[in-house]
């Protein structure tokens, strides 16, 4: 075979593995069903193109691993609503680890498009918006905000 063909068929080949593996790889869960099993969600806003956005996924996949314990599901939300398979490749890329909502799953949300890129919204057990946090955020102010919700205890206390 030529080089041509050969590149062509890595090419491909490629592409099919990233899509397969972003399937099993990334969960997905309905929108109703966290308010359901009363679960608290940061739903995070992200896009490809946005640095901020690419610089808090690792802060964000580890809170959703720490946060999991406390009944608290982060899940995230392509700004850019490009088609399912697009979206996971883009998602396996970025190395997002938390669970990354469907379009129909993100509309039953209520929420509007963040003007800002990256936009975190806290959502309480029955859905209600709770908190809006714009812009690139910490550890440390996604935290706090769940302590100011009741969410998780408050260690400065003790």
């Amino acid at each position: 075979m030529s080089e041509l063909k050969l590149d062509f068929l890595s090419r491909i080949s490629i592409k099919l593995l990233i899509a397969v593996v972003s399937v099993f790889s990334l969960s997905t869960i309905n929108a109703d069903e966290a308010p359901g099993a009363g679960k608290w969600r940061l739903v995070n806003y992200w896009s490809e193109w946005c640095a901020p956005c690419r610089i808090e996924i690792p802060m964000l996949n580890t809170l959703s691993e720490q946060l999991a314990a406390h009944g608290v599901a982060v899940v995230g939300v392509n700004f850019d609503e490009d088609p399912r398979e697009l979206t996971l490749e883009i998602a396996v890329e970025l190395e997002i680890k938390f669970p990354v909502l469907k379009n129909d799953e993100v509309s039953r949300l209520g929420l509007r498009p963040p003007d800002v890129l990256p936009t975190t919204y806290l959502l309480s057990p029955d859905g209600e918006q709770v908190a809006k946090l714009i812009g690139m955020q910490t550890d440390a102010k996604i935290r706090k905000q769940l302590v100011l919700n009741g969410v998780l205890p408050d260690v400065d206390k003790k």
